[in-house]
């Protein structure tokens, strides 16, 4: 497939794929392994998808539609599970800790750990 065609596919499809995020609940189950709402420490980002990949497993995904979720959520700017939460979700956690703490001058973004 060229990148025509591909792009053209990944267009046509996001509205139903990120419908079938949102219903699944997939964004809030990312933000609960990332910034969990007890206040506990999170799991790293490893700068790719394992955890995302876990928690559409865990939703009954097929695993052969991983391909074409992530070109949708990559073309939002989602390169890994952080940016998911940052760059494509409505809201999260994560974002809206980033933020206070960038208003407070406390810290930037965590940098991507090791996979779990």
């Amino acid at each position: 497939m060229d990148d025509g065609t591909e792009l053209e596919l990944i267009s046509s499809i996001t509205a139903d794929v990120m419908t079938c995020l949102r219903r699944s609940q997939f964004f809030e189950r990312l933000d609960d392994l990332l910034c969990p709402n007890a206040g506990g420490a999170g799991e790293l980002c490893a700068g790719d998808y394992t955890l995302a990949k876990r928690v559409l497993q865990a939703g009954a995904f097929d695993s052969a539609d991983w391909d074409d979720i992530f070109n949708v959520l990559r073309t939002q700017g989602a390169c890994c599970d952080c940016e998911i939460l940052y760059n494509v979700a409505e809201s999260s956690r994560l974002k809206a800790q980033y933020w206070k703490s960038q208003a407070q001058g406390v810290k930037a973004k965590p940098q991507h750990g090791k996979a779990q």
